[in-house]
């Protein structure tokens, strides 16, 4: 084998290394940068509280990830309300868990009648607009003595629903980020 040639494949296998090397490190970082803008809005407390026919469930409410979470929304099936908010904070100075009561008197429809797959959703938006959702498992259990259905919800099984962007996709939105601040 000819010197020139057995050197410069050397050479060109030392550069493809330190070029492998360099790229991993760059999608780690980038990964890591934009997994640090993430919110991640989790029900993490629930009480019930039984008042005759009337339930009040009160989820606690907050951000466990480490970005702000915007237009954050709560909603249970078969009630007619909702809660919303436009900013949660992560752990830091403006960090702080929301409360969210929900009465169900005997007409609301999650307390009436049977419904098909009942879900309390906690919905949310990074800083670019990207979707996030968590979805808890509610089970309707009739009363055995009244035509009524009592709640309860599973915190321990939620179902996500969170953006899966490619790398390239993660850096464009970093860099979307950095051109605009």
């Amino acid at each position: 084998m000819d010197w020139p040639v057995l050197i410069s494949l050397f050479a060109l296998l030392a550069i493809g290394s330190a070029a492998i090397f360099f790229l991993r490190g760059f999608i780690a970082k980038t990964k890591n940068e934009f997994q640090g803008h993430q919110p991640a809005l989790r029900v993490t407390n629930l009480s019930t509280m039984n008042a005759g026919d009337v339930i009040t469930l009160t989820p606690e409410l907050e951000n466990a990830g480490r970005g702000a979470a915007f237009d954050c929304v709560l909603q249970l099936s078969g009630w007619d309300g909702d809660f919303s908010v436009k900013v949660i904070h992560p752990e830091g100075p403006r960090y702080r868990k929301h409360s969210i009561p929900i009465a169900l008197d005997p007409e609301a429809p999650i307390r009436a009648k049977p419904l098909s797959r009942c879900y309390l959703r906690v919905s949310c938006r990074d800083r670019w607009e990207l979707r996030y959702e968590c979805w808890y498992p509610v089970i309707q259990v009739q009363h055995p003595n009244t035509r009524l259905y009592n709640i309860q919800i599973d915190l321990t099984r939620p179902e996500l629903t969170e953006p899966n962007l490619s790398f390239m996709e993660m850096w464009k939105v970093l860099r979307k980020k950095s051109l605009n601040d």
